[in-house]
């Protein structure tokens, strides 16, 4: 084999695919082994904990348990634990692993990255899909949440398979394909209730096809009711067996009430004008921005505009109202497709019209213009690479030592069975200490003692502050009765807790 072919081979579209996605997943391995106790510990670490729960205590995915909220099991109105469930299947191999645990979301984020980039090559050149695969991975809010213990891969998985699968239905009929597209559609809403929003765009593409004869197709009714009804059949039976009313029935009782205003408010402003550019970059925003003119402009990928003012819509009803940053990472699809349309436009603007009367056949590229363009997309991808590290470095690798120390100090003094009570409103203490029990919630207003007295009624036998720390006793009014009433143990060290009885 010569130099050529060698290189040839190397560098064919597939392989260079492969290449992309495993480069993609090479830059998550980094701390793939730390705890749950870093950022976003809250969630992390009850994703972590509902997967462990599965192994020691119920192992069927239909009943996912919270550590907290009184003695198990506490079964929760909760996503289908599809991420947790395939975790309790690797600790059940391998042993209780963070590796394990990190593994399985960034196996379905590569997926997600895959589905953008099939989305993307329908659209457009194979340069602009991998530009749109490579930006799609690099995207802070990607980077970060793409690892994480959470379900946001899985969701991103299944949202963008839908998508994916009922466009190549809408473009070959097959039912094998409609069939896809209903499964992953239902596993995206069982993930993530605001995937639903990928729906609008689907519903724009059925109009567009069938016009008027869009109500008349069996086929779409079976879609709608196995896309839907699985997932309200999911929620509606979880919300009788839920104990955890913590997470119970969320979009009544926080989004529907706010939904139609919440975009308006100043809090929402703030969180927005924070949050969007470290999410995307203004790199990304820009040049997303860009794409989206560009489809108003020449009128062409309705479905894709379509996709988009959905998204529009899922942040301003739904992101307004929760505000968490990892609530707008379906949005992370649509930054890495429009801008891959500018670079489309780019390469078509950079073919060259002499190639035809030196004898080619009109569709090359000019040596200055194709590295004009292969540039600009380096460009781009390097800027929002270093925004990227700028956000993610300072975040990755960081773990809360004090609330992992006190955790040790409760695992070693108590047994498994123990209820614990911890001082802090966050549950990541709990699960940190996998034990079960309360946490401080000040749900007596005022009278932190009366919660205090009602822990004991219920059963706990140990108080663990966070290094001293108690949620919601600026007066020292509980720390005082604990001191009074109870014996502390580990009284020589910073990291004590109280035994209650």
């Amino acid at each position: 084999m010569n130099v050529r072919s060698l290189w040839e081979l190397l560098f064919t579209h597939r392989t260079l695919t492969v290449m992309v996605l495993l480069f993609l997943l090479a830059i998550r391995l980094p701390h793939i082994g730390d705890s749950p106790f870093g950022y976003d510990s809250w969630r992390q670490s009850d994703t972590e904990a509902m997967a462990r729960n599965f192994v020691e205590r119920r192992f069927n995915v239909l009943y996912p348990q919270l550590n907290y909220q009184g003695p198990m099991p506490n079964y929760a109105q909760l996503e289908l634990q599809i991420t947790t469930f395939l975790i309790a299947i690797l600790y059940k191999l391998f042993g209780y692993s963070y590796i394990a645990a990190r593994i399985v979301p960034v196996a379905f984020f590569i997926g997600s990255a895959w589905f953008v980039y099939r989305i993307a090559a329908r659209r457009y050149s194979a340069a602009a899909a991998l530009f749109a695969l490579l930006l799609y991975g690099l995207l802070p809010l990607n980077l970060l949440y793409s690892r994480a213990i959470m379900p946001e891969s899985a969701a991103l998985f299944f949202y963008t398979g839908a998508f994916y699968w009922f466009s190549e239905w809408i473009a070959k009929e097959k039912r094998s394909l409609l069939l896809a597209a209903a499964l992953f559609t239902s596993l995206a809403i069982c993930e993530k209730i605001p995937t639903m929003f990928v729906c609008v765009p689907m519903l724009a593409m059925v109009i567009a096809k069938y016009r008027g004869g869009v109500f008349k197709r069996l086929e779409l009714w079976g879609f709608a009711l196995l896309s839907l009804l699985p997932p309200y059949v999911y929620y509606a039976w979880l919300g009788t067996l839920a104990e955890s009313t913590f997470v119970s029935g969320i979009a009544s009782k926080h989004i529907v009430p706010r939904f139609a205003t919440a975009a308006w408010s100043s809090e929402a402003r703030q969180f927005f004008a924070t949050e969007i550019p470290k999410a995307f970059t203004w790199t990304g925003l820009v040049v997303a921005a860009a794409g989206l003119v560009l489809l108003l402009v020449r009128r062409r990928d309705f479905p894709l505009l379509i996709w988009t003012l959905a998204i529009a819509a899922e942040l301003a009803t739904i992101v307004a109202v929760i505000r968490f940053p990892y609530y707008m990472i379906f949005a992370g699809p649509l930054i890495a497709l429009l801008s891959a349309g500018v670079l489309e436009l780019w390469i078509t603007l950079s073919r060259d019209p002499n190639r035809r009367r030196r004898g080619g056949n009109g569709r090359g590229f000019s040596n200055r213009s194709r590295l004009a363009a292969g540039l600009c997309a380096v460009a781009v991808l390097a800027v929002i690479s270093a925004e990227s590290y700028r956000q993610v470095a300072p975040v990755i690798g960081i773990q809360n030592d004090e609330l992992i120390r006190q955790a040790e100090v409760v695992e070693r003094l108590t047994e498994p069975d123990d209820l614990i009570v911890t001082g802090t409103d966050d549950p990541s203490l709990l699960n940190a200490s996998h034990r079960a029990g309360w946490r401080v919630t000040n749900s007596i207003p005022g009278d932190t003692v009366a919660e205090l007295d009602y822990f004991v009624r219920e059963g706990a036998v140990y108080f663990v502050p966070l290094k001293g720390y108690i949620d919601g006793d600026p007066d020292g009014l509980l720390r005082r009765t604990l001191e009074e009433r109870y014996p502390k143990l580990e009284a020589g060290s910073e990291h004590y807790i109280y035994k209650l009885r």
